[in-house]
């Protein structure tokens, strides 16, 4: 979550100005698949605590995102 842009994510610990938009991690992942690498993993670390749940949703979208690339 740390990589994302800090609009995505404000909470986090380490917020990165400029940071990658969601659907440019996905699209990465997906070019590493499509290049015949073979995933075997992934983590999803640093979603903070806030006033909403804006964060957690954030993570949850991405999380369901990447499940779904690593069983495609």
């Amino acid at each position: 979550i740390d990589g994302l842009d800090r609009k995505l994510c404000p909470n986090t610990g380490t917020p990165v100005p400029g940071g990658f938009e969601a659907e440019e991690v996905i699209y990465l992942i997906k070019k590493i698949k499509e290049s015949g690498r073979t995933l075997i993993g992934f983590d999803l670390v640093e979603i903070g605590v806030g006033q909403t749940d804006w964060d957690s949703n954030v993570g949850a979208r991405i999380l369901w995102r990447l499940s779904n690339l690593m069983v495609s």
